[in-house]
C-alpha cells in the first residue's frame, strides 16, 4: 500500500464513520450481557472467582451471554466454560455447585507454583515455557478438552496477542480470528493451549506457538494477511499486551458490559533507576498501563452517553469508596494489599488467596449496587466451604 494510499484510507475514516449513534461504531449490539475478565495472573485468577461467586448469588451468572478473558482471567474463565453445562441452576437461576465444579478445583490449583518450573524446562533442547505451563493447565483443569467441549452459550472467547500481525487472536467454541489472517470456523484446539496462549507473559513465559495446519483458515474481508505464514501458525503472547480488560468482543456486542479488573498498577518511584534495564522495563509498563487506562476512559464515556449499561470493579478500590450505604466490610488497606500482591504464577497461600476472594467479591457486590443493578442493603461475606 502506498503512503498516498494508507493517508487516503485513514481520512476516510472521519467520513465513514461520522454518522454512527455509536462511539465504537459497533454494529451489532444487542441487549446482551457480557462479562470481562482481566488479566493478572493467579491474582487475577482468584479475584475473579470472588466476583463470580457474587455473581452467582445475584443470578447474574446465569444470565450471561458472552464472557471474555484475558491472561489470568482466561485461567479462570477456561474452568467455567468447561464447567458450565454441569451447572445446577435453581428456579432463580443460582448455580448450586460453582464452588464444588469451579472454585475447589482453581483454588488447588492455585497452590501450585508454575513459573519457575516452566522457565527452568525451557533450557532444555527443543523445550519452551509455554509448552511446560499448557501441560500444567491440562493436566490439573482441562484433562484434554478442546474448545469444542465448551458450552454454546454463553459464549467464551479467550484472548492472546498475535505477535505476527500485532491485533489481536479471538478464540472460542464457534470461531477463532484474527481480523487480519481469517477466520477458523469450529476450530479444533486444546483448550490448555488456548488459555496458556492468553495467559503467556512476555518475555519469559512466551510465545505459545498454535499450529494451524490442520486448520482451515478462511479469508474475510480486509484480512490484508491471509497468507502463508499467517496461516500455518499463530505466535501468540498475553491477550493483555493488546487489551487487558478483555473488552473487545464485549463491548462492541453486547449493551451490558461487566468488566472484573484485577489488572497491576504502577507504583510511584521516587528515584527510578537510571540504568537501561529497569527504565526500559518500567517505561513499558507505563506504556501498558496508559493503554488500559484509555479504555477505561472510552468505557466510561460509552456509559455517560448512555450506550451501554457499565458495572466495573476493580481490586485497589474499597467498597467504601463506590458512594453506596452498605458496603461490606473490606477495609482501603485490605483493598491495597489485595492489589499490591504479585501477578506471577506461583503459588498463592490459604490467607492470600482469601484476601483476594473478598476482594473480587466485595468489589462486584459494590459496583452492582452503586449502579443501581441490586438493591443497596446490608450483607455479609459468604462461608467458603
Amino acid at each position: 500500500m502506498t503512503e498516498t494510499k494508507a493517508a487516503e484510507d485513514i481520512q476516510s475514516q472521519f467520513v465513514k464513520n461520522g454518522g454512527g449513534s455509536d462511539f465504537l461504531q459497533a454494529r451489532k449490539v444487542e441487549e446482551k450481557i457480557g462479562l470481562c475478565l482481566s488479566g493478572g495472573g493467579y491474582r487475577a485468577t482468584i479475584y475473579h472467582l470472588g466476583a463470580l461467586i457474587r455473581l452467582n448469588e445475584l443470578g447474574y451468572l446465569a444470565r450471561l451471554d458472552e464472557v471474555a478473558s484475558v491472561s489470568g482471567g482466561s485461567i479462570t474463565a477456561g474452568l467455567l466454560a468447561l464447567k458450565w453445562n454441569l451447572m445446577d441452576f435453581d428456579a432463580s437461576g443460582v448455580a448450586k455447585n460453582l464452588h464444588e465444579e469451579v472454585v475447589v478445583p482453581l483454588l488447588r490449583f492455585v497452590s501450585i507454583g508454575l513459573d519457575i518450573r516452566a522457565i527452568l524446562y525451557s533450557f532444555l533442547p527443543g523445550c519452551t515455557a509455554a509448552d511446560s505451563i499448557a501441560r500444567a493447565y491440562d493436566r490439573h483443569l482441562y484433562q484434554g478438552a478442546s474448545l469444542q467441549d465448551l458450552s454454546d452459550s454463553p459464549r467464551f472467547t479467550f484472548m492472546a496477542t498475535n505477535l505476527q500481525t500485532g491485533s489481536g487472536w479471538r478464540f472460542s467454541k464457534a470461531y477463532a480470528a484474527d481480523y487480519r489472517v481469517g477466520i477458523i470456523e469450529t476450530p479444533d484446539l486444546l483448550l490448555s493451549s488456548v488459555v496458556a496462549a492468553s495467559s503467556a507473559f512476555p518475555p519469559l513465559l512466551s510465545p505459545v506457538t498454535i499450529d494451524l495446519a490442520g486448520q482451515r483458515v478462511k479469508e474475510t474481508a480486509g484480512a490484508d494477511l491471509h497468507r502463508p505464514p499467517f496461516t500455518e501458525r499463530a505466535v501468540l503472547t498475553d491477550g493483555g499486551v493488546y487489551d487487558n480488560l478483555g473488552l473487545e468482543r464485549v463491548w462492541k456486542r453486547c449493551r451490558t458490559v461487566l468488566v472484573s479488573d484485577a489488572g497491576k498498577t504502577i507504583p510511584e518511584a521516587g528515584k527510578p533507576g537510571g540504568r537501561w534495564v529497569g527504565q526500559t522495563y518500567r517505561t513499558l509498563n507505563i506504556i501498558q498501563q496508559q493503554v488500559q487506562n484509555s479504555r477505561q476512559r472510552i468505557l466510561f464515556g460509552m456509559a455517560n452517553l448512555g450506550q451501554r449499561n457499565v458495572v466495573y470493579w476493580d481490586i485497589g478500590t474499597a467498597p467504601e469508596q463506590y458512594g453506596i450505604r452498605h458496603p461490606l466490610s473490606l477495609s482501603r488497606e485490605e483493598a491495597h494489599q489485595a492489589a499490591s500482591l504479585r501477578t506471577r504464577l506461583n503459588p498463592f497461600s490459604n490467607i492470600e488467596q482469601l484476601l483476594l476472594i473478598k476482594a473480587g467479591y466485595a468489589g462486584a457486590d459494590a459496583a452492582f449496587k452503586a449502579r443501581g443493578f441490586v438493591p443497596d442493603i446490608l450483607g455479609n461475606f459468604p462461608v467458603l466451604p
